[in-house]
């Protein structure tokens, strides 16, 4: 099941950055469970959209600072995207309030903070090499399970389909780690735009992407 956008905006705007790109997902949150269907409850509005199955990896470049703030930007360029994550719980379609979802990003380069122009060759966690710590953040559920982060839409580096990590955890469990991704019709469009049109490095497509074919990045489509 796709992760798809609540706002028509994809297949009708114009991408500039004078507009704000929404992107807006449900998540369920529960591993091989069958899916629930939240009319039965009388709660369509939050019907499941994207599966958290399976895993995907951490990568090299989270850094657990607990920087809890919404707006992540700093002074990264890029289209600015507002993030907005939904948790319900499948079992009962509840939301799910008081879960800390950390979202980390590469900027318009493809550049992470704490690692600027670095060369990472390994998949295990690097050192960091700067002090910079823009485009990452948390946010906690609130009672509807909406966490919002307002952030640019990621560009992308060597070997990697353009991408969003998140994890997302209650006290000291982890309950899920993911990468999100974006469809490519979205994708051509945005990548004619400045500064993403920059970068020196060739975008790999999702369909060729190694980690989006091995942990079904299909799956955690942000939009369609």
């Amino acid at each position: 099941m796709l992760c798809t956008s609540t706002y028509p905006l994809f297949h009708k705007l114009r991408f500039s950055m004078k507009h704000i790109l929404v992107v807006a997902v449900v998540w369920f949150v529960a591993i091989d469970v069958t899916q629930q269907y939240c009319s039965q409850f009388g709660r369509q509005h939050l019907q499941h959209q994207c599966v958290l199955t399976p895993e995907s990896v951490e990568g090299p470049f989270y850094l657990d600072d607990q920087l809890i703030r919404r707006d992540i930007r700093e002074d990264r360029q890029g289209l600015p995207l507002k993030l907005r994550l939904t948790l319900t719980d499948v079992n009962t379609c509840e939301p799910l309030s008081n879960v800390s979802i950390d979202v980390w990003q590469c900027d318009a380069i493809g550049d992470y903070s704490g690692y600027i122009h670095a060369n990472i060759t390994r998949w295990g966690h690097a050192k960091t090499i700067d002090n910079t710590r823009w485009l990452r953040g948390i946010q906690m559920t609130d009672k509807n399970g909406v966490a919002e982060f307002m952030t640019v839409f990621p560009g992308w580096y060597s070997g990697r389909a353009t991408h969003i990590h998140i994890l997302s955890h209650t006290g000291n469990r982890t309950i899920h780690t993911g990468q999100l991704y974006f469809p490519e019709e979205m994708l051509k469009r945005i990548d004619r735009l400045y500064p993403y049109n920059t970068t020196k490095s060739r975008r790999q497509t999702n369909e060729k992407d190694r980690l989006y074919r091995k942990f079904k990045g299909a799956n955690s489509m942000l939009a369609k």
